[in-house]
């Protein structure tokens, strides 16, 4: 069975520069929907009212970081089950490893292609197991 199609992504950044880049590439090139948030906070709410097939987390956030955004959605029913890639400068080998061991599908680093991201998140989203993409 194919994998249904990424539309939805909530994107958690509070870079406006980094926010416009990517909503541009994901709506104009991956004619996808997007919600970002900019407030770590506020988050989780958001994705409960939008329900994207994906969330796309920033490691360096104001207030709390992305890892720690990533446990609170793993402690939350409505969230738990949500694929997360984190797009971040914060590249080392013990980083990557650490987001890996919590379960985050992918990580793309800054600085990133626009014309290439909704092509890689796509990939992230095609390589998932059916079960983590809400499917049964």
């Amino acid at each position: 069975m194919t994998a249904p199609p990424l539309n939805r992504v909530s994107y958690i950044e509070d870079d406006e520069d980094i926010q416009r880049i990517v909503r541009l590439s994901l709506e104009r090139i991956g004619k996808m929907s997007i919600d970002i948030v900019s407030d770590p906070e506020e988050a989780i709410g958001r994705m409960i009212a939008f329900k994207p097939d994906l969330v796309v987390l920033d490691w360096m956030l104001p207030g709390i970081d992305g890892p720690t955004l990533f446990r609170r959605m793993q402690a939350r029913a409505e969230t738990c089950r949500l694929p997360v890639v984190f797009i971040t400068a914060k590249a080392s080998a013990r980083e990557l490893e650490e987001l890996r061991a919590l379960g985050a599908a992918g990580t793309i680093s800054k600085p990133f292609s626009p014309n290439d991201l909704p092509a890689q998140l796509r990939a992230i989203w095609d390589a998932l197991p059916a079960h983590a993409r809400g499917q049964p």
